[in-house]
């Protein structure tokens, strides 16, 4: 470590004393670290320090950013990893080395997506001093499953938990008794500040907003890529007799612009929410079709898309600008300049207007 180095190394650590003993401890002892704790307790500011120690100590140092909400490494709605190979003022000063697209801002609803993303950036960054920078999800049982299922698959050394009272010792409870886990429960700083949610909200718009800024539409042949996060794409589409039958049973309000069908299920994409009544068990019957997914082909404007080739590589996000059923297209509002690259599209949750502005997020089964 360079006498410069050990000089601003004292000087941000100076800022927060209650945190120098277990920032030594770690750096010193090594290994995977996951930083837990829910909104403005300090999590990356934690995560900052810890890094910029263990590269003056010398140690190949990565960071792995797994919150979807108030993303510091990559856009909003991934999980980011980067390498760090000198002093940082802030985690957003980090390059992604590898995104992963989680599909939505808030992890209560992408649970299994949240677990694979995080096991794959950990698995890219080797044997580098691993810091992961959890997000705020804390409260109630999916948090708890979450954060334990992933510091199963982590087996992280050293978990940092900041909490201003006891409201992570239920999530805990298995680390402690893991042989080879330190829990660390430093004290939260006075200085680290609490954000509003609009403050939140507004800085997520800008962030989104800085990524599409320069954006172009790229479009697609459905038949030529892969879906995936929804049933479109998964079947074989119905004849044309068929889509017409459909549409004389649903109609004549309700219009169906694309339907397919895989076993005994049957997807649709229509104008308008279908009423109830007994024309779906007519068309169901007639099709020998048992179950049945709905979307609104509307709601699909602007909806976030992860953009990934053939090894699986996230290539970028796009939003939906069009979806052409009779001309068998979708088009795609993108930043990514080789979207030719694209062969699997991954739906998420979440729309986000060009501006960066939340649009609203789907509801479970809409997709």
């Amino acid at each position: 470590m360079t006498d410069s180095a050990d000089a601003t190394a004292g000087t941000a650590l100076d800022e927060y004393p209650e945190w120098a003993e277990a920032i030594a401890a770690i750096v010193a002892s090594g290994g995977t670290t996951m930083v837990v704790g829910g909104v403005d307790v300090g999590k990356s500011t934690f995560t900052r320090l810890l890094v910029n120690m263990a590269v003056d100590s010398g140690r190949r140092s990565a960071v792995l950013d797994a919150d979807p909400g108030q993303s510091e490494i990559g856009p909003p709605a991934c999980a980011g990893l980067a390498m760090a190979s000198g002093q940082i003022h802030s985690l957003t000063e980090l390059a992604p080395a590898a995104l992963a697209f989680l599909g939505g801002i808030s992890p209560a609803a992408l649970i299994p997506e949240h677990i694979t993303c995080v096991r794959r950036l950990a698995d890219q960054a080797g044997d580098c001093f691993l810091v992961v920078d959890t997000s705020g999800y804390i409260h109630g049982p999916g948090a708890r499953r979450l954060l334990q299922c992933e510091m199963e698959i982590l087996l992280p050394r050293h978990v940092v938990a900041l909490q201003r009272g006891a409201e992570l010792e239920t999530i805990l409870s298995p680390a402690r008794r893991r042989i080879g886990c330190t829990i660390h429960t430093p004290p939260i700083p006075a200085c680290i500040s609490v954000k509003t949610a609009s403050f939140r909200a507004q800085r997520r718009a800008m962030r989104f907003a800085a990524y599409f800024r320069d954006s172009e539409i790229a479009h697609y042949s459905l038949s030529d890529v892969a879906f995936s996060g929804t049933w479109l794409g998964s079947g074989t589409p119905v004849a044309a007799h068929i889509l017409r039958f459909l549409n004389e049973t649903l109609g004549p309000v309700t219009r169906v612009y694309y339907a397919e069908q895989s076993g005994s299920h049957l997807g649709l994409m229509v104008n308008r929410l279908l009423s109830e009544g007994p024309e779906m068990g007519m068309a169901l019957a007639q099709l020998k079709a048992k179950e049945v997914s709905v979307t609104l082909a509307p709601r699909l404007k602007h909806l976030l898309v992860g953009m990934e080739a053939t090894n699986g590589k996230l290539l970028g996000l796009g939003l939906i600008e069009s979806l052409d059923f009779r001309r068998g297209t979708i088009g795609l509002l993108t930043p990514v300049r080789s979207p030719e690259a694209a062969c699997i599209l991954r739906l998420g949750t979440q729309k986000i207007a060009p501006d960066g502005r939340d649009a609203g997020q789907l509801k479970a089964g809409e997709l």
